[in-house]
């Protein structure tokens, strides 16, 4: 097994876990290309990040995905529907062989 499938391994188990625990959530994916599908995510909020613009924002909205589950990283305006609240992706944050974290607009 290669470094990159344990990871996506180990990732996985870990989300599991943590949806059971009500540690992550279910939440519908949307990408802005294709039909939405379940997955689960990690939803961080009030986290400082700084934009393209320079400017530091302390109340950003952050969910991580795991790879296998929405395939390939959101682009812009794909949503994240968590229960009644949805979540536009703004940028992607981060990103590695197993998981992507995208800052996100809470869409009243």
């Amino acid at each position: 097994m290669t470094q990159a499938a344990t990871l996506r391994a180990l990732d996985a188990e870990l989300m599991a876990a943590f949806t059971a625990a009500g540690l992550a959530d279910s939440a519908i994916y949307t990408p802005t290309v294709g039909a939405p599908h379940l997955v689960s995510v990690y939803i961080d909020r009030g986290v400082s990040y700084q934009g393209i613009d320079g400017q530091i924002r302390n109340d950003a909205v952050v969910i991580t995905a795991m790879l296998d589950e929405i395939g390939d990283p959101p682009s812009r305006g794909a949503i994240f529907t968590v229960g009644s609240q949805l979540f536009k992706v703004e940028s992607v944050q981060t990103m590695d062989e197993s998981r992507v974290a995208c800052v996100v607009m809470y869409q009243p």
